[in-house]
């Protein structure tokens, strides 16, 4: 059914025949006959088009076949616009489900196909006055958010499945969408996705509208709602010279126009490449970002034969703030303090320092991949960030030049003569573990747990697991080893049976003595006969 209303604002705007065929989808005799009543109604302005009625439509376009309203059921438009009142609305199409369970008044009458109820809902909506259209300004916003629905990259070894969030960025005012994947939500990968975000427009709209959640804001106090910006948020975005607005909670409406692009890329990304399996993150977003291109590329948008492209193109992407010379990259600050191997640790894993800082605490600036040490604000040594756990990274010009200046750090013959106090087995045992070491500092944290093992009544449990170990020349020594094996003994000895005490002599029962009368009959009963109560000798 032809857009009528369409037409006769095409045409007193002055647009030409071919025109308004490709813009309303139209036949030329819909032309034809909207020309007639522009003409027969005196009608130059979009004004005293737009001041129509459906009624007015109706009537001017009825060709003899169309049914008068009475031959239809009636609507209850009230009950339509109040269900479609607040946060759970359904669709229209839901409410035109219902309305053709309504009983026909007559036996002749017939329910509205849904293209007509849409139709009358709307006018009665733009008649009345029930929508206030929000006007956008080019490059003023960028609104962003995540998508509901994930993606999944899958191993193609293990066929485990990781989750990938979709992250999403509209420009109100021309409808520009981009959407890229990333592992997770938190600070870094929203902030990265915003920076790819800029560079894909080429520019930096003037406020950015996310969500509420806590990546983007803080609550203030938890007594109030209000939600402040996050402060590593906020530095982002004033390297980009923008601000955040953070939307209130539960107001959707307020961030409207990308919760319409999450719906497009859900539909036309995210639903569209379901069936296709992506090895890695970088298969997956060249996907995504190939369907953005048709999205943004497709025509025709809002009822014109302009892509969303042509929109940007021709009326947004001059009003974008520029980019800075310097693309934003993730700063974090930490303190670490150098230990006696000349080494500082950050999560699990060390990194060398020149050897003369040992002892003192340095600050740590991680950007990016890259880690720089500082003392004092200056740069003592720098490093690649490693990713892989429980790892050294050493530089050998950071070693001590000479053993006079070792003073105060740990060497191999300190750990060497600590481990002769258990026994030569736990000193051979430290000596391959630093042997097999290209840069011997890396073994002095293993050797210092080894020794801590030997804490106490724990020596000879240590120099029997070392002897253990030593004895296969080639299994190589490390903490965690010696700990296995030392375990291993302590169960082993406990399994050991008890040897049984030998049997105690039976007591020697005492003998009694009488002394009752002792303090009547003075010293002689004191005697060794009157002690021992040898009758005969008491005769004698």
């Amino acid at each position: 059914m032809a857009d009528y209303r369409l037409i006769l604002s095409l045409i007193v705007q002055g647009y030409s025949y071919r025109q308004i065929e490709a813009m309303a989808q139209c036949s030329h005799r819909a032309i034809a006959k909207a020309h007639t009543i522009v003409k027969n109604q005196s009608l130059t302005t979009r004004e005293q088009v737009d001041a129509l009625t459906i009624d007015d439509l109706d009537r001017f376009f009825t060709d003899g076949r169309k049914n008068t309203d009475e031959d239809f059921v009636p609507i209850n438009i009230d009950a339509v616009i109040n269900a479609r009142i607040g946060r759970k609305k359904p669709p229209l199409k839901v409410l035109w489900a219902r309305y053709l369970n309504t009983p026909a008044p007559t036996p002749t009458a017939r329910h509205y196909r849904y293209e007509r109820f849409c139709q009358i809902i709307a006018e009665h909506v733009r008649t009345h006055d029930l929508t206030s259209p929000i006007t956008h300004i080019p490059g003023h916003t960028m609104q962003v958010d995540w998508a509901g629905t994930p993606m999944w990259i899958t191993d193609p070894i293990t066929r485990a499945a990781t989750k990938v969030s979709i992250f999403v960025a509209t420009l109100p005012y021309s409808g520009m969408i981009f959407a890229y994947g990333c592992l997770d939500e938190k600070l870094s990968a929203w902030c990265d996705a915003h920076r790819r975000a800029f560079e894909y427009f080429g520019g930096v709209a003037q406020v950015i509208i996310p969500d509420n959640a806590s990546t983007a804001s803080n609550q203030i106090s938890k007594y109030d709602k209000t939600r402040d910006v996050n402060a590593s948020y906020a530095g982002f975005l004033e390297h980009y010279n923008t601000a955040a607005v953070p939307t209130r909670a539960y107001k959707p409406k307020e961030k409207a126009n990308v919760e319409s692009g999450v719906k497009i890329v859900t539909n036309w990304v995210i639903h569209y490449l379901a069936d296709r399996h992506f090895a890695d993150i970088d298969d997956l977003n060249a996907a995504v970002a190939d369907r953005v291109e048709w999205i943004n590329d497709r025509t025709p948008f809002r009822s014109q034969p302009r892509s969303r492209r042509d929109w940007f193109t021709d009326d947004e992407a001059n009003d974008l703030l520029s980019l800075p010379d310097q693309p934003w990259q993730d700063v974090t600050w930490k303190k670490a303090k150098v230990s006696r191997d000349w080494h500082i640790q950050i999560e699990t894993i060390k990194y060398s320092v020149p050897a003369a800082f040992v002892g003192t605490t340095v600050d740590v600036r991680i950007i990016g991949t890259r880690l720089d040490i500082l003392a004092a604000g200056d740069i003592i040594a720098s490093h690649r960030v490693a990713t892989k756990k429980h790892s050294y990274v050493t530089d050998a010009d950071h070693a001590p030049a000479s053993q006079g200046q070792t003073a105060g750090l740990w060497t191999r013959g300190y750990f060497l003569r600590q481990a002769a106090k258990t026994g030569p087995n736990t000193v051979e045992a430290l000596t391959r573990l630093l042997d097999a070491k290209k840069i011997e500092a890396q073994g002095f944290r293993a050797c210092m747990n080894i020794l801590s093992l030997g804490k106490g009544d724990n020596r000879p449990l240590l120099e029997q697991a070392c002897q253990t170990l030593c004895a296969d020349e080639r299994r190589p020594i490390s903490y965690t080893a010696v700990k296995h094996q030392l375990t291993a003994v302590r169960a082993q000895a406990k399994q050991r049976p008890a040897v049984t005490p030998p049997p105690s002599p039976a007591p020697v029962p005492a003998m009694s003595r009488d002394t009752s009368r002792a303090h009547l009959t003075g010293v002689d009963q004191f005697r060794l006969t009157a002690l021992t109560n040898d009758e005969k000798g008491s005769d004698q």
